[in-house]
């Protein structure tokens, strides 16, 4: 026992950093120390170790949580009093049928209702819609959060007038009932209604909340149209705080105080996969946030941050998408991690289409795995006093801060959207971004690295969205109730006079109507939405649809050079790169001769072949099995498996060999060249 006493009473010696960097040195065998840094999208080095002494000048780690500048929250007790809010985004077909899964997912966890107008399924056009959706909830109960797009107006007057029928006072609505005309700017290129008419409503609304659903905010600002473009985590906060800039100086123009439109604000933020890098930008925008309402003269509780996050629709994949399950798992603890406000997690079907009970409940039951059993909610910003997060927040906000006073001097994020410099920043990356995934330097799990092609789709209903945006635009207008608006709208009352319309049953198309003005809105090049699987998918349908039409799938063939440990390792690197792409890959057994391995090929009346085995057995077989090959049918394709030397390539080449396939070559770029000779049609 004493032995056990004296052993617990030791510490090891802590080394240095020295230290620790001259016993890495040893296992680099060689290669420079710098080998381990790597750089990230947004341009920021990663070191291979972070120490006490790169916090040392960081003056916001000696902060508490709930204390300005709320890098580490805005809350002192973190989670553990109100965690975040379930705000699964519910869609359906029709009224009804919202309203019965929205019944079934609150009685199952949920805790916020969660609408986003513009994917919701069905038209909300009336009174009677908004009844049909909510009988039955109790609004007291759960927060709202709504997101209505360029406008909310139309919505919250619809709302407004059913609280009045069922004699539910506003001020028991608590949430966010928002609009983002900005937002919608970049994703679509152009809106209906001008932006200073826009804004006069955005004002008038947030006035008319605080005095009547002082529980409500009524602005979103949303990072996602600039993540789902490609965007890094720079990027995405800078623009988002330029637009929220941009609201914020249209409410002051309009007779609104800082102290009363700030709060009113809440953002919305996409969280992709680099996990450390998506915990730093929540924590990097709450202290960037705080930075700007401070500089317009905001309180310190004005300076507080309303996150809402929801994990990558850009992440997400068709193809293998249970792996999705995985990715959500992910984004999510680190959106949890970072101090999201709600939180909604992408059902794994998200690509594919609408969301059955099934994919919701996994969705749902990620947050409350993460809530009840992993305890996320017990311990006061978790990620607080690492090294390596806190320095990368502080080069987050860094950077973000920076790109975000770019946008200032350029006149803001409107101008700079009509110059197309926000585009050309988001595309730049994105580039980058579809390069590393095309060369499989990015690796997505079950697209183009492990593709399955035996596995069978997930199969959904067709939906009707398009039907309804017909119905929706064909519905015949009121001209008495448009004018009424109108006039109502002319004197500057735009809620009270929607409101008041809304109850004598103005529907929401003639709200809409009356708003727009006959002088033309702003219009700026699209962002355009994309998830990076796309590229590798859209090759998986074109083989699928070759198959369908030709009866198989674009094929390549293998020549495997002697034994299996020879060619084994080769021939694996090289089906799965053809599988990427849907192409099938037809094998052969250990060939020892040129005159076999042609004799083969000839009999397997292929078009593309490629050899794998080691280097030194390359060297006197592949240039015979080119010769003969070629003589044998010259319209053939020869590939070598591996990198070479130049000399090597260049005896090879002489010899017939049409190319060499190895890590460092472009997958998407090889599979669409094969596929274009092969006569498979790119387009389908």
């Amino acid at each position: 026992m004493s032995d056990i006493s004296a052993m617990k009473q030791q510490s090891f010696p802590i080394p240095s950093f020295e230290e620790w960097k001259q016993e890495v040195e040893k296992s680099l065998k060689g290669k420079p120390f710098e080998k381990l840094y790597s750089t990230t999208y947004e341009n920021i080095t990663i070191k291979p170790i972070y120490t006490r002494q790169d916090i040392e000048s960081l003056v916001h780690v000696e902060q508490y949580p709930g204390f300005p500048g709320y890098v580490r929250g805005t809350k002192p007790n973190g989670y553990i009093r109100e965690p975040w809010k379930v705000s699964q985004e519910i869609s359906a077909s029709s009224p009804t049928e919202w309203n019965e899964i929205v019944k079934h997912d609150l009685e199952r966890g949920q805790t916020e209702i969660h609408i986003v107008l513009e994917r919701l399924g069905f038209p909300v056009t009336s009174v009677d819609d908004i009844e049909a959706m909510f009988s039955g909830i109790s609004l007291d109960k759960y927060s709202l959060r709504i997101d209505a797009g360029a406008q909310s107006l139309s919505f919250l007057a619809l709302l407004a007038a059913y609280l009045q029928k069922q004699q539910i006072p506003f001020d028991s609505v608590r949430g966010t009932i928002g609009m983002d005309p900005v937002g919608a700017l970049a994703e679509k290129g152009q809106l209906s209604t001008p932006l200073a008419a826009l804004y006069d409503v955005m004002a008038d609304v947030t006035k008319w909340a605080k005095e009547n659903m002082q529980g409500v905010k009524t602005v979103i600002v949303r990072g996602e149209p600039y993540h789902n473009g490609g965007a890094n985590t720079v990027q995405e906060l800078a623009f988002a705080f330029a637009t929220a800039v941009e609201y914020i100086r249209a409410c002051l123009d309009r007779g609104l105080v800082i102290d009363a439109i700030a709060p009113q604000i809440h953002f919305s933020f996409a969280i992709g996969s680099n996990f450390f890098m998506e915990i730093a930008k929540l924590r990097a925008a709450r202290l960037v946030w705080s930075n700007i309402v401070q500089a317009f003269g905001g309180s310190e509780s004005s300076q507080k941050i309303a996150m809402h996050a929801r994990t990558s629709y850009f992440t997400k994949t068709v193809y293998d998408p249970y792996v999705n399950m995985l990715r959500a798992t992910v984004e999510a603890f680190a959106a949890t991690i970072g101090g999201a406000d709600s939180l909604h997690v992408s059902p794994f079907d998200e690509a594919i289409g609408r969301a059955d009970e099934f994919s919701r409940r996994i969705a749902r039951n990620t947050q409350l795995i993460l809530l009840e059993e992993a305890h996320i909610a017990n311990v006061i910003d978790p990620a607080g006093g690492s090294y390596y997060v806190e320095t990368l927040t502080a080069q987050v906000a860094e950077e973000a801060w920076k790109l975000f006073q770019q946008i200032e001097e350029k006149g803001g994020i409107v101008k700079a959207l009509q110059d197309g410099f926000v585009q050309a920043e988001v595309e730049n990356v994105a580039e980058q971004r579809k390069n590393n995934v095309k060369k499989r330097k990015e690796k997505i799990v079950g697209t183009n690295f492990y593709a399955n092609l035996a596995e069978a789709p997930v199969q959904k209903a067709s939906e009707n969205n398009e039907n309804d945006e017909k119905q929706l635009s064909s519905s015949a207008l009121n001209e008495e109730n448009v004018a009424q608006l109108q006039a109502g709208f002319g004197e500057k009352r735009w809620i009270e006079t929607a409101i008041f319309m809304a109850v004598r049953r103005a529907t929401a198309q003639e709200i809409e109507a009356a708003l727009k003005a006959d002088e033309a809105s702003v219009s700026v090049k699209p962002i355009k939405q994309w998830r990076l699987a796309e590229p590798f998918e859209q090759l998986r349908k074109a083989s699928e649809a070759h198959l369908e039409k030709h009866g198989a799938r674009p094929t390549v063939h293998l020549i495997n050079i002697g034994s299996i440990p020879n060619y084994k390792a080769r021939a694996d690197f090289i089906t799965g790169f053809f599988e990427a792409g849907g192409m099938a890959v037809v094998k052969s057994e250990g060939i020892h001769t040129a005159e076999k391995a042609v004799s083969e090929a000839i009999n397997a009346n292929g078009t593309h072949y490629i050899i794998c085995g080691s280097d030194e057995s390359y060297t006197d077989i592949v240039p015979a099995i080119a010769k003969a090959l070629k003589q044998a049918n010259s319209n053939v394709k020869l590939y070598v498996a591996g990198k070479q030397a130049p000399d090597v390539e260049q005896s090879f080449v002489q010899a017939g060999v049409d190319g060499f396939i190895h890590i460092g070559s472009n997958c998407y770029e090889t599979i669409v060249s094969f596929m274009k000779e092969m006569g498979v049609d790119l387009n389908e």
